[in-house]
């Protein structure tokens, strides 16, 4: 971070110190707080007008088909051959002497549940390979579950916010869960494990790396059974795809300053998160909790709007 990030950072906590004097977390946010046998922890849900673009499902099968290196066996010199030879489809290959057999496994792919397709080429590609964004759009959009996570140190620390956002009609619903206090970790896990849909694909920035390692660490920590295998897509490596020659950097403040025109104000810095909510422990004050919920929920928001963007850019290609 920058000095003059830092002095804006700081002047802000300050800000918020006295703004919210006497108030409430129930004062000023949609709050209802969850009493457990590990402890207590804040829901805060909120709404957002958002509908996902996906790509034609037709349109997506054959660009999908398309590609015969899917099929084992081809690489890049052989498909140039094979196309040239007519077989421009895998479906093309049925009745090839020597791919027959592969090409119509991987066509039987198309007749299995939509989010098989997706796990199955994922196997077949690497997990960032346009493919499997490709083959994502085959799921109804109110199957992905948008996740980001606030803690308070980049390892062996505690989980203060995770943020889980669901498409519902032409909006997506955000819930926030709050730690009150690094004792309540566990409560804020288990909450947010009981509400987790197990059929949900994962959709995050850098949370292959991050969120999902971080989650499953600290569910280890306290002992909490927890699965978290399902399909995920990490935005992450496929705007870097997309956007790395048109763009200073692919950070998510950065997509989404330059691709949809958002500049957030009084942002609390992921660096600075830690420092605002220690703030908040030490003085009772809630203000410097706010821009660490807004933040959250903002990231969260923003990884729908990139998803249906990189859908758009791959159904013009």
């Amino acid at each position: 971070m920058s000095s003059d990030e830092n002095i804006k950072a700081k002047l802000l906590l300050k800000q918020l110190i006295k703004e919210y004097e006497g108030e409430t977390i129930e004062d000023v946010l949609n709050v209802e707080s969850f009493k457990t046998d590990q402890g207590s922890f804040y829901s805060i849900k909120g709404y957002e007008k958002l509908e996902i673009k996906t790509i034609d499902k037709n349109k997506v099968r054959l660009k999908i088909l398309s590609d015969l290196k899917l099929v084992p066996g081809i690489g890049e010199v052989k498909e140039r051959t094979l196309k040239a030879d007519g077989y421009k489809t895998i479906e093309d290959l049925h009745d090839h002497p020597r791919f027959s057999s592969e090409a119509k496994e991987f066509s039987e792919l198309f007749s299995k549940s939509d989010s098989e397709i997706t796990e199955c080429i994922s196997r077949r590609c690497s997990n960032t390979h346009p493919h499997v964004l490709l083959s994502s759009s085959f799921q109804e959009t109110e199957d992905f579950l948008f996740l980001d996570i606030e803690t308070l140190g980049l390892k062996d620390r505690p989980i203060i916010l995770i943020g889980a956002a669901k498409v519902i009609g032409d909006r997506m619903e955000v819930v926030q869960y709050l730690l009150p206090d690094p004792t309540c970790e566990n409560a804020v896990l288990e909450g947010f494990m009981s509400d987790l849909d197990g059929g949900s694909t994962f959709v995050t920035f850098n949370g292959r790396s991050f969120d999902l390692p971080f989650i499953r660490s600290r569910l280890r920590h306290h002992g909490i059974p927890g699965d978290l295998s399902g399909n995920h897509l990490d935005l992450l490596h496929f705007s870097r795809r997309t956007y790395k020659r048109q763009l200073p950097n692919c950070r998510l403040q950065t997509l989404e300053e330059h691709l949809f025109g958002i500049k957030r104000h009084d942002d609390v810095p992921s660096s600075m998160v830690p420092g605002f909510y220690s703030t908040y422990l030490e003085t009772g004050n809630i203000g410097p909790l706010i821009p660490i919920v807004e933040h959250n929920k903002q990231d969260v928001i923003t990884l729908a709007r990139i998803l249906s963007r990189l859908y758009q850019e791959l159904g013009d290609k």
